[in-house]
């Protein structure tokens, strides 16, 4: 049966709608398209808001959430089919049922559609960073990341500022195009004289804040080694694991010299796991501590498996060995190590939901066997964490760490940024997504890290892109895709905390507590209308 004209036109606001809030992730220099892209579903809840069949928005919603999410995030399943697939569907799922219960709450409440949506749409953001199925790549402010240069407030506000600015603009053309449509385009002017001014101001405060940003500091100098491993062919198969190692110590030794402060290796560079409590049990560590001994002022921070034994307190996601009867927790790791200091371990705890670690297995503990395989290695990783960021041996520099999937989390890695002096090191492997929009999009969450918190940045790449990017986020030196090759360069030491980095990401805690009061009216409305009625 073919379907009826309003179905058609509903459907296609919907797909227009996730049709274009995905082009900006398919191509990033399209991110202008994003102050658009949310006018065919705001046409698509005004025509639906009063339908007699409440979930009809719902319906078509998901629609356009679901090519959303498929142009924006199609390469993960470039890793795992199936996990990326759940990835996608949860996520159009949730976004969704947000974009539904603000229509119902607009309903209920009988106030305009703008206000529980921006409470509801930022709340949700920001909640999309703190819970087990966090999935923060589709926040809207993150569109924006290319255009470092419009973006130099993100240091006061965060991503969430963009997403703000990104509503405000698409709303007030909604609004500018309903008036055209009822009194004519004259009566549209003064708030497209408005429309502009809201395009213009941040845009011209974002340059005054870029020139007003000194580059500079103490400057350290630095190497970092990108090994390029394949991680489905190479690098996790446990036969070339020696044969990878020297090699990167071969190249160590060829590339740092009495000058090098910091030498870097990426994400997992050391794949067999390093006791933390012995580690000098590992014969890796070891070569690191003798590459120390010839360059004794040499820092050292490198991406490793390691792990902890555990007594009687077993929590849930933990491993255990069966050959020496114990269990153990797990964790994807970056160790520094400084000269004449004790080792310093920070464990990443922003896991990718389902590879990395399975979605609230701390109260499912059956689930932590049930974690999909990633290029060979598979298993729930802790988020045990005690260390948040490293310290020089005479304690005067401060490194921020960050590993992999937690560059996507700005409010999380400000969270750890001190006011001493220091930089930010991001280790990563990119080479799961192969050669697709996924490993650029994920480089270019660095700079806006940098920009957050107004720290130098580099970036070391098993396979992807390393780079060192100044605090303005900037470019100042970067390696090819898929490329074995080092990288020497200088970074600059800052201190200090952004507003940001000092009080949070207030406009998403904000907005998650006006959704929460404005979802407890509308049940408490819904909940008095009812027992009027009987």
């Amino acid at each position: 049966m073919p379907m009826n004209r309003s179905t058609t036109k509903n459907l296609s606001l919907g797909l227009a709608g996730g049709l274009l809030l995905g082009v900006p992730w398919l191509t990033p220099s399209l991110f202008f398209v994003v102050f658009l892209a949310w006018l065919p579903l705001f046409q698509l809840e005004e025509d639906l808001h009063q339908s007699p069949n409440r979930y009809a928005l719902f319906n078509y919603a998901l629609a356009g959430f679901l090519v959303w999410n498929i142009l924006g995030s199609w390469w993960i399943t470039q890793a795992q089919w199936l996990g990326g697939a759940l990835i996608i569907l949860a996520n159009a799922l949730v976004q969704a049922i947000v974009f539904w219960s603000a229509s119902r709450v607009r309903s209920i409440l009988k106030i305009p559609f703008f206000f529980p949506f921006l409470a509801i749409w930022l709340g949700y953001e920001y909640f999309h960073n703190i819970w087990d199925l966090a999935w923060p790549w589709f926040n809207l402010g993150n569109t924006l990341i290319t255009a470092v240069k419009l973006i130099q407030w993100y240091e006061f506000t965060g991503v969430r500022g963009g997403s703000l600015w990104i509503l405000l603009v698409n709303f007030a053309i909604f609004k500018a195009y309903g008036i055209c449509l009822i009194k004519g385009g004259g009566a549209a002017v003064p708030l497209g004289i408005g429309i502009i001014f809201l395009l213009l101001v941040p845009v011209f405060l974002s340059f005054q804040i870029f020139h007003q940003v000194k580059p500079g500091g103490e400057p350290v100098k630095v190497a970092l080694i990108q090994p390029n491993l394949d991680p489905y062919t190479e690098k996790f198969v446990s036969e070339n694991q020696a044969r990878h190692m020297a090699e990167f110590f071969r190249t160590a030794e060829t590339l740092c010299d009495d000058k090098t402060q910091y030498l870097f290796g990426p994400e997992t560079l050391i794949v067999q796991q390093i006791d933390e409590e012995n580690p000098s049990a590992s014969p890796y560590y070891r070569k690191l501590l003798a590459l120390q001994e010839k360059y004794p002022d040499l820092n050292i921070l490198v991406g490793v498996h390691s792990y902890r034994k555990l007594g009687s307190d077993i929590p849930a996601g933990s491993r255990h060995n069966r050959e020496q009867g114990f269990y153990y927790e797990a964790f994807n790791t970056a160790l520094f190590l400084p000269p004449n200091g004790k080792p310093q371990f920070y464990h990443k705890t922003k896991l990718v939901p389902v590879f990395e670690r399975m979605p609230f297995v701390q109260y499912l503990g059956f689930l932590g066997g049930f974690s999909l395989e990633l290029g060979g290695y598979n298993g729930t990783y802790s988020n045990r964490q005690e260390s948040t960021h490293f310290d020089t041996a005479d304690g005067s520099v401060s490194i921020l760490p960050i590993v992999c999937f937690e560059s996507v989390f700005g409010p999380y890695c400000v969270e750890h940024l001190t006011d001493k002096k220091g930089f930010i090191c991001m280790i990563t492997n990119d080479g799961w997504w192969n050669n697709t929009p996924g490993y650029r999009h994920h480089f270019n969450f660095s700079p806006v890290r940098a920009i957050e918190c107004r720290r130098d940045l580099v970036r070391v790449a098993n396979n992807g892109i390393s780079a060192i990017i100044d605090a303005r986020g900037i470019i100042r030196a970067q390696t090819p895709w898929w490329k074995k090759t080092t990288l020497k360069g200088a970074l600059h030491l800052r201190s200090g905390r952004t507003f940001f980095a000092r009080h949070g990401d207030y406009l998403g805690e904000t907005a998650l507590v006006s959704a929460f009061v404005l979802i407890i009216w509308c049940v408490m409305r819904s909940f008095f209308n009812v027992c009027q009625k009987s």
